[in-house]
């Protein structure tokens, strides 16, 4: 006779959440959504589990998750919010909680395409002000998951639990959950009632624990799609001078403008600080194009993700090359996952760098302003992603006050 266990898993989401329901005026805490990132994270860790055989990690997730052809889902799930949900609606500027003060210029920069980053008099728009609503931080939730056919499916079960573990240390959920928005914290974990699991309670017990997923990573270089590898890295950050976790991705968002940014007539910041000019190559390369020279390589920022635009004419725009019959390849996210973790009640952020194949096989090619050009090899290619997590790890380079940060060890 068929058995059942129940695994109940409590987050806490510790930085605004934009996870639009009816429209993007009215957000929700939706399952559907956290099913589609307990998916994806799941699918990250399966890529080592079963070697990189693609037919074999299609076949067990439909398996566990269900699909058209592999019927129903073996888990069925539902969601419960452990508190009162409170929003901040459309047109409203986003503040740090609990202060009369819109969130910092990084956190904006960082919530691009959810809220305004700077003020517009031609728009008439705020600083902060929002594009999208999203529920306000802190608040929990229990997801309860009811398996069956529990003897049958034990390895499948724990993969669904290192899933869960996984998203609730290094993912969020919702738009711009790359960037480090509705960062999902695992709270607790219990599997019929008995504890599986125990939150970290500081740094480097939040360090210890992301290590403990890297231990039987593949050896393969660069996994088919986004997925944990021996090409992985994790790098930690603290500030004791930033208690509000919003505050905190404020600082991230701060240093990766000061690494990518050109901005307008040399300052950046709101025209506080003057560009550092990373990618000088990169600017200089698409000023060439926009007057008419054809593109002969691509910009070296392409490795933050594309599309990676300098405008709205075609000229202007860089992403990835589709030819007649390959016109629905338009984008590749970021591979860099921001999250930010509260460790003890202080806040914590998991920079996460997952290294993948940047576009398919037979399809590396980047459009830049119209012109096809090659796609670099990814060690070549991600070398700015290296780059930039070096420099968080370095107090001579980085210019946030940062207390600590530190490398998950591989």
């Amino acid at each position: 006779m068929p058995t059942t266990t129940v695994i109940d898993a409590t987050y806490r989401v510790v930085t605004p959440l934009f996870c639009a329901g009816a429209g993007p005026e009215y957000p929700e805490l939706r399952l559907s959504s956290f099913k589609g990132v307990l998916r994806f994270w799941w699918r990250a860790l399966a890529w080592s589990l079963h070697n990189g055989d693609l037919k074999v990690i299609r076949r067990e997730e439909d398996a566990l998750f269900g699909s058209a052809k592999g019927g129903q889902s073996r888990v069925a799930m539902r969601l419960v919010p452990g508190s009162e949900l409170k929003m901040t609606p459309v047109n409203k500027v986003l503040n740090v909680p609990g202060m009369n003060q819109v969130v910092g210029e990084g956190a904006r920069y960082l919530g691009y395409g959810v809220m305004e980053a700077y003020p517009s008099g031609i728009k008439n728009t705020r600083a902060g002000q929002l594009i999208r609503g999203c529920l306000n931080a802190p608040f929990d939730f229990t997801v309860q998951m009811r398996c069956r056919d529990k003897a049958q499916f034990k390895a499948q079960l724990e993969s669904l639990k290192e899933a869960t573990i996984t998203l609730g240390m290094l993912g969020g959920m919702g738009s711009r959950s790359r960037k480090g928005y509705g960062s999902l914290v695992l709270q607790s974990l219990e599997q019929d009632g008995e504890s599986q699991w125990s939150a970290p309670q500081s740094m480097n017990d939040l360090r210890d624990k992301i290590a403990a997923q890297q231990r039987t990573r593949s050896a393969a270089t660069f996994p088919e799609f986004t997925a944990l590898s021996n090409e992985t890295r994790y790098v930690l950050l603290s500030s004791s001078s930033k208690k509000e976790p919003v505050e905190l991705l404020d600082l991230v968002g701060r240093e990766m403008v000061r690494f990518r940014s050109w901005g307008r007539k040399g300052k950046i910041l709101g025209d506080k600080e003057d560009s550092e000019k990373q990618f000088e190559d990169d600017h200089d390369m698409m000023k060439d194009v926009m007057s008419s020279k054809p593109a002969k390589t691509h910009p070296r920022r392409i490795a933050f993700g594309l599309p990676h635009n300098y405008g709205q004419k075609k000229n202007q725009q860089v992403n990835p090359f589709n030819g007649k019959n390959n016109k629905h390849l338009d984008r590749r996210a970021s591979p860099l996952f921001i999250h930010i973790h509260e460790c003890g009640g202080t806040s914590v952020a998991v920079l996460s760098f997952l290294p993948a194949r940047f576009l398919p096989e037979g399809r590396n090619a980047i459009s830049v302003g119209g012109t096809k050009v090659p796609q670099a090899p990814e060690q070549e290619l991600y070398r700015p992603i290296h780059q930039f997590l070096d420099r968080l790890l370095d107090p001579k380079q980085r210019k946030e006050p940062f207390t600590e940060a530190v490398e998950v060890p591989s």
